[in-house]
C-alpha cells in the first residue's frame, strides 16, 4: 500500500528542522516564525489513565 506524504507537514518535522539549522538552511529566527504560527491544540489532548493489571 502506497502512503502519500504531506511534504508541508514533512517540511516541519523536528529532525528535519534540526538538520537544516545544522545545515544553515534555516535559521533560528526562521524557526521562531515558524512556531509561533503553529495552533494551539491543548484543548484537543485527551487525558489517558494507565491501570496496572493484575496478575
Amino acid at each position: 500500500m502506497s502512503q502519500k506524504v504531506n511534504e508541508e507537514l514533512l517540511s516541519h518535522d523536528k529532525r528535519i528542522l534540526d538538520r537544516k539549522l545544522l545545515l544553515g538552511e534555516i535559521s533560528d529566527k526562521d524557526l521562531h516564525s515558524l512556531l509561533k504560527k503553529l495552533p494551539d491544540v491543548a484543548d484537543n489532548a485527551e487525558e489517558v489513565n494507565l491501570i496496572e493489571n493484575e496478575k
